[in-house]
């Protein structure tokens, strides 16, 4: 499927190809597809390896290990905007993780070997690249703090907080995936996070309407966090 004007425009405002200029962005876009997954199709499996990394462009991607339980443990849900299997490419090897689309949704899968090209011939390129992706892992280690140094109650919080859209009245927000999954991306069971909503929504700082949280009193939220 053909990259359009739009999908190229998306990619350019992601952190990892904004470093690009016009020449550099234009080769990689050479060997890049857009893929349509279906609800819950597959994109690649924990142990395939690792040949391109991607962007994606609409819907949810589910990023998830499977313990030889079965027990899923979802590592992250990304959305609109982002990119992931990024970090992989450098390391080369195998994809840690399955990734699955959460909901329809349209990525675009970019070649690690074109991308590891444009790199190796051009260290100004690199130290772009550098300076982007580490903030980009500052922002994750911040988010790893906050899961591990967090109360189930704060992680569910924060997590409600993240999520609140701009210039939304009332400032409220809509659950896109379901509730297991994001128990399971916070590090709680599903009764933990409905013991949380419950709490919360007995306190009269949220309320619930379906899949919709109405946040009555963000600050009072934030203050918990």
């Amino acid at each position: 499927m053909n990259i359009s004007l739009l999908d190229k425009q998306q990619l350019k405002s992601g952190y990892l190809l904004a470093a690009l200029g016009e020449p550099e962005f234009d080769a990689v876009l050479e060997r890049s597809t857009v893929r349509a997954l279906a609800q819950g199709e597959r994109l690649f499996d924990q142990g395939d390896p690792c040949t391109h990394f991607f962007f994606v462009l609409s819907g949810i991607i589910k990023l998830c290990r499977v313990a030889p339980s079965g027990e899923e443990k979802v590592m992250d849900l990304v959305r609109q905007g982002y990119y992931f299997a990024e970090a992989v490419m450098f390391m080369g090897g195998h994809y840690p993780v399955h990734a699955r689309a959460l909901e329809a949704a349209r990525v675009v899968a970019l070649d690690n070997q074109r991308f590891l090209e444009l790199l190796r011939g051009n260290s100004d390129l690199c130290l772009r690249m550098m300076s982007t992706m580490s903030r980009r892992m500052h922002g994750m280690i911040n988010e790893i703090d906050h899961l591990t140094l967090h109360s189930g109650a704060q992680r569910v919080i924060g997590y409600l907080l993240e999520q609140l859209p701009d210039d939304v009245a009332p400032p409220s927000v809509r659950l896109l995936v379901p509730k297991h999954v994001i128990a399971s991306r916070l590090g709680i069971q599903p009764e933990t996070l409905s013991r949380v909503l419950a709490r919360l929504r007995g306190e009269h700082l949220i309320d619930v309407h379906d899949d919709t949280i109405v946040l009555n009193d963000v600050e009072a939220l934030r203050r918990l966090s």
